[in-house]
């Protein structure tokens, strides 16, 4: 028995100095510092920031039509032709016929029915929604990196407590292995502090496991080897603020990304319904083409007096044409109509989602402002708490030395501090989990950041 509780804490004092040594080596990471390796390196955001380039790439008068198209046809044939015949008024042979036919079109729509202004409009506001969804991935990504750092300080808030309750079960199953050998505890007692020492220990391996796998999810969102490790210089402290519900929802209604970018989607719809109803009108085209034909007629047989003989005929064709086409939609079976009766209703439907996602935002902001001075209140009790419980475990523990009170009395002081410990400390995560939602709800989460 002796043996082997001397290996277990040789073992959890050779994984302290294994911990210590690595922290010594570990990079210094604060929580701006985190922030601004997530923008940099997180896949979301690269990704995203392709997308907006796309649709940057796509805003030009080009793309919507406004200039004319130009292209350069060529056509070359070779054909043959058997002139031999029985009619002895037609020279035999047979001819051989290349023609090269280069040709140059140009088609430039003056006039469609605004169609070109309304799609340049379109493609401007999907290059403002791609921005929109850019902004709307940063600031997602600047929360869960705000929560991930946070959770890996609670995790190591935690590691401590667990630490400090294997200790205290350390010393106190010393403490009474040391009254066994001299004869003043029995072995049910010694036996009851073993186990509680055990299951301290079994609990402290789980919660490092919980911290790595904190630190692994934090660099998941930083986009770096999910074994990389920190020393982490920002700590886990509840800096409350004092918010105001109007002006939060005044912030809200003004700078929310997903509630603007709701809007940027109702003007599109809005210019589906111009570009439908530029379907109606007229459209004037100018046409411009020209070619420059050379064909060359080589005869099987040559023509002429044996002096002047011609073996050969070139010709030359240069044909320039301009013209202005008029086409107007008489009836296509209500294909315009129905085009614009869809677009009105998608406009309709943009309309109610965003009065959808405006309750769905009050309610929310709403929920997160009580919740958020809800947890103000527990914070302030459970540190109140957890000092009354550090008190009362010091107290208890030389009340114990002096046989005021007895192992399971002390260990219900050591239980009683762990908990409260733990949900002190979570209660500290919570308050920065709920304000960083309202300042990401308010739309302020950048610029606090």
């Amino acid at each position: 028995m002796n043996n082997q509780t001397r290996k277990a804490t040789l073992v959890l004092a050779l994984l302290g100095f294994f911990i210590g040594n690595a922290v010594q080596a570990q990079d210094e990471l604060s929580l701006s510092q985190a922030i601004e390796q997530g923008l940099a390196n997180n896949f979301s955001i690269q990704i995203e920031e392709n997308k907006k380039e796309q649709a940057a790439n796509l805003n030009t008068w080009g793309q919507a039509g406004m200039f004319p198209n130009i292209s350069l046809n060529a056509s070359p044939s070779i054909s043959y032709q058997d002139l031999e015949t029985d009619n002895p008024f037609r020279f035999g042979g047979s001819n051989t016929s290349t023609d090269v036919s280069p040709t140059l079109q140009a088609s430039w729509v003056l006039f469609d029915g605004m169609n070109v202004r309304m799609t340049k409009g379109k493609l401007a506001l999907l290059e403002e929604q791609s921005s929109g969804n850019a902004q709307i991935i940063i600031e997602n990504t600047v929360q869960a990196i705000i929560l991930a750092y946070y959770t890996v300080l609670l995790e190591e808030r935690r590691t401590e407590v667990f630490a400090n309750t294997l200790n205290l079960s350390r010393d106190r199953y010393d403490y009474v292995k040391l009254k066994g050998d001299l004869g003043s505890a029995v072995t049910f007692d010694i036996l009851r502090d073993k186990n509680a020492y055990l299951t301290d220990s079994s609990n402290y391996l789980t919660q490092l496991l919980n911290h790595k796998n904190a630190v692994r999810n934090l660099n998941l969102l930083l986009a770096q080897p999910v074994d990389k490790t920190y020393q982490f210089t920002d700590s886990l402290s509840a800096q409350e603020t004092s918010f105001s519900l109007d002006e939060l929802a005044a912030a809200m209604k003004s700078s929310n990304s997903n509630l603007r970018n709701q809007y940027v989607n109702l003007e599109i719809l809005q210019k589906e319904i111009g570009i439908s109803r530029s379907a109606m009108y007229p459209r004037l085209t100018f046409n411009v083409s020209g070619s420059n034909g050379w064909n060359h007629v080589e005869l099987g047989t040559p023509i002429g007096p044996p002096t002047d003989q011609i073996s050969g005929i070139n010709t030359t064709t240069l044909s320039l044409a301009a013209n202005l086409t008029l086409s107007f939609t008489l009836y296509n079976g209500g294909k315009i109509k129905n085009q614009i009766k869809n677009a009105r209703i998608q406009e309709q439907i943009g309309q109610l989602q965003i009065k959808d996602l405006e309750l769905t935002l009050d309610n929310s902001l709403i929920s997160s402002y009580d919740r958020y001075n809800l947890r103000q209140n527990l914070n302030s009790i459970a540190s109140v708490n957890l000092e009354t419980a550090d008190l009362n475990l010091s107290m208890g523990e030389e009340r114990y030395r002096n046989g005021s009170i007895n192992s399971f009395n002390y260990r219900d002081l050591q239980i009683t501090y762990l908990q409260t410990a733990l949900v002190y400390y979570q209660s500290i995560y919570n308050l920065i989990e709920s304000k960083t939602e309202l300042l990401r709800l308010s739309g302020g989460i950048l610029s606090e950041n």
